[in-house]
């Protein structure tokens, strides 16, 4: 029998080795996207599936709080994730592989940004999103893990993630998200530092 220490051990370096795996410049530029969706008023639309649905949701949570302020323009973000009536209404009628590009057809312009985070990178609703995203002009992000799937070939930028465990994998993705949560807040502290001098 594997230790308790031995198991926690080795799951932590699985995880350090998968987030060192991971190229700052892809993050630095995935920040970029975002402080550029936000100066540009264009919306950020976050989807996935299980625990990259809470993800998603996270993500949101963490972009929208963020530019709550004086004087702050919010930041148009939102997890597709978060209205279950509507999700299983879609799920219901039209089936669940059209959950996320059935909300876009409403939503997303030319310009706005998709987030389709998932580990296999095979989801077909994730999939379809990406697709209907692009056909509409909005850029699309993948955060992904395994080989990153079909996902990987189609979305316009990527972070992978190099596991075959979900939970590493998982993991990778939230700390990414305040990855990413953190560089954005520093760019908005860098404009308002430009702006008051």
């Amino acid at each position: 029998m594997v230790a308790v220490e031995d198991h926690v051990a080795d799951y932590l370096e699985r995880l350090r080795s998968s987030l060192g795996d991971i190229s700052t410049g892809q993050i630095r530029e995935l920040g970029e996207i975002l402080y550029r969706a936000y100066n540009m008023s264009a919306s950020v639309f976050v989807v996935g599936n299980g625990g990259s649905a809470s993800t998603a949701s996270h993500m949101a949570a963490d972009l929208a709080k963020n530019t709550i302020g004086p004087h702050m323009r919010r930041f148009r973000v939102m997890s597709l994730n978060d209205n279950v009536s509507l999700m299983t209404a879609l799920a219901n009628d039209i089936g669940y592989d059209s959950v996320f590009r059935e909300q876009l057809v409403n939503l997303i312009q030319p310009g706005d940004v998709l987030i389709a985070i998932s580990a296999s990178g095979n989801s077909p609703n994730v999939l379809r999103a990406i697709e209907y995203a692009q056909s509409r002009h909005a850029q699309t992000i993948g955060l992904l893990g395994f080989d990153g799937g079909r996902a990987a070939q189609i979305a316009d930028k990527s972070i992978l993630v190099r596991s075959n465990d979900y939970g590493v994998v998982e993991d990778a993705h939230l700390v990414l998200n305040h990855i990413l949560v953190e560089h954005f807040k520093m760019r908005l502290q860098e404009e308002k530092a430009w702006q008051a001098a």
